[in-house]
């Protein structure tokens, strides 16, 4: 694949996809809802190293010690967990939401694909070294769009798919429109992640609600990233999971309590 996010992460594109990814995730793994299986297509390392000079001093090193009115947001918390002693860690995006499962003892299956084999040794010696947990991980050394895309012909349950691709084929985007597209046909809740400025915007065939997220307007900064979106599809006429529009309104209302603060970053620094 080419493309290695460890002096990406924790970058201010990382926090506006996890706040999403978590507050998503947190909402289908409840009673209600009821899913558990998690696709991801990019799913990059299961953690990350924090070190001096990194993208993530603009994101969540520059919102860290402003957090407190956004600690209801479970992504904060999960970091919070990982971090005791002050930014050291970053979780990945699938640990993000195996920490979410741990937390309210669910069984949720994980299916995830990477090309790197350096990922793949990284989720390998992770899975060796932890404890008891009720959830499954299965990772998939391979192309995610379609390692993904055969996951879809062979499953009959809803899922949350998150599609997090690097964008470095021109091809890229289509490929992302289509397995979205064919995603929410089948029943599944799928998240996309796009940075801004691409030439050509998602534009799937299926429901779907886009939250965009302008960094210098809520106080992170990201040199090679003026802004990012999420894409939530959901068709309505296949997905029976209750409370989306709700859900839909949550998140809408993260941009909110980010622009509340932002003040207190611009003070911080």
């Amino acid at each position: 694949m080419g493309y290695d996010h460890r002096r990406h992460a924790g970058n201010a594109g990382d926090v506006w996809k996890h706040l999403v990814l978590a507050e998503v995730a947190d909402h289908l793994l409840g009673a209600g809802a009821g899913v558990r299986i998690y696709v991801e297509s990019h799913a990059g390392r299961p953690e990350y190293r924090l070190r001096p000079g990194g993208e993530w001093e603009g994101g969540i090193g520059r919102i860290w010690p402003c957090r407190e009115p956004l600690d209801k947001y479970r992504y904060f918390q999960i970091v919070g967990d990982r971090n005791p002693r002050g930014l050291e860690r970053y979780p990945g995006s699938a640990s993000i939401v195996l920490d979410l499962a741990d937390t309210r003892g669910v069984a949720l299956d994980a299916e995830l694909w990477d090309t790197s084999p350096e990922v793949e040794r990284a989720w390998r010696s992770r899975l060796k070294g932890e404890g008891a947990s009720n959830s499954t991980r299965h990772f998939h050394l391979g192309d995610g769009f379609s390692g993904v895309s055969g996951l879809l012909d062979r499953l009959s349950e809803p899922a949350l798919l998150l599609i997090d691709s690097p964008y470095i084929e021109d091809g890229d985007v289509h490929l992302v429109e289509d397995l979205i597209s064919r995603s929410a046909k089948a029943g599944w809740v799928t998240l996309s992640w796009q940075p801004a400025g691409l030439v050509h915007r998602l534009h799937p065939d299926c429901d779907h609600r886009e939250f965009e997220l302008r960094f210098e307007e809520v106080g992170l900064g990201c040199a090679s990233l003026e802004g990012a979106s999420m894409i939530m599809a959901a068709d309505g006429e296949y997905c029976s999971i209750p409370t989306l529009d709700a859900l839909g309104e949550r998140l809408e209302g993260i941009e909110v309590d980010l622009r509340e603060v932002a003040w207190l970053m611009s003070e911080s620094f």
